[in-house]
C-alpha cells in the first residue's frame, strides 16, 4: 500500500503543479482502529489509503460537512489530508481525519476494524505551499504588473511538529485546524 500511496502522490503533485519536497523523506503510519471510528485523535497526513475489506458506505468530514462515499469490497479509498491542501496552496481540498462507517451502517457491525496507511511528514518538517512563483502578500498592497499574473499565497509556513501535536491532542473535529495558518 505504501508504494501505491507514493505513486498516487507523485501523480497528484504533477497534475497540480508542485514537486514532492521529500520523495525519500516521507513517512508512513499504519493506523488500526477497532470498533466505531469515534471522533477524536487524528494525525495530519498528506495522503491516506484506507483499505475496505467489504462493501460499506463511509463518512468523511470535509470543510463543507459530512460526505458519504460508497466503496467496493477489496478496494482502497484514497483521501487527501491537510498537508496536501497546504502544499497545493488550497487547490486541493482535504478531509479531516479518517473515514468512518456511515451512521446507517454503524449498527451492522459495531466491532469492525479499520486499517489506514497515512503518508505523512517527518516531525521536524516545515509545511508550506509548494506551488512555484507564489506572490508573497505585500503590506502596502502595491503589486507590479508581473505579480498580477501570479498566484497569491494562501497559507503561511508552519512547524509540522507543533501542528501534529495540536491536531492529535486538541478536540478540533468540527473546526478547521489550518485556519490559523491562512493568510
Amino acid at each position: 500500500m505504501e508504494k501505491l500511496g507514493l505513486k498516487v502522490l507523485e501523480e497528484l503533485a504533477s497534475a497540480v503543479g508542485f514537486e514532492n519536497p521529500a520523495p525519500d523523506g516521507l513517512q508512513s503510519q499504519l493506523w488500526i482502529s477497532g470498533g466505531m471510528n469515534k471522533p477524536g485523535r487524528v494525525y495530519p497526513y498528506v495522503l491516506g489509503l484506507h483499505y475496505q475489506i467489504r462493501c460499506q458506505k463511509q463518512s468523511l468530514l470535509s470543510d463543507s460537512g459530512w460526505v458519504s462515499v460508497s466503496g467496493q469490497a477489496e478496494s482502497v479509498l484514497v483521501t487527501l489530508g491537510d498537508i496536501a491542501q497546504v502544499w497545493s496552496n488550497g487547490k486541493l481540498k482535504k478531509v479531516r481525519g479518517r473515514p468512518a462507517p456511515s451512521l446507517d451502517n454503524a449498527n451492522d457491525n459495531p466491532h469492525c476494524i479499520t486499517m489506514s496507511l497515512l503518508i505523512t511528514l517527518p516531525v521536524d518538517s516545515t509545511v508550506s505551499p509548494l506551488i512555484p512563483d507564489l506572490v508573497e502578500n505585500e503590506e502596502g498592497g502595491e503589486h507590479d504588473s508581473l505579480n498580477n499574473n501570479r498566484e497569491q499565497r494562501v497559507f503561511d509556513s508552519f512547524s509540522f511538529e507543533d501542528y501534529a501535536w495540536r491536531v492529535y491532542h486538541e478536540r478540533l473535529l468540527l473546526k478547521d485546524p489550518l485556519v490559523r495558518y491562512r493568510v
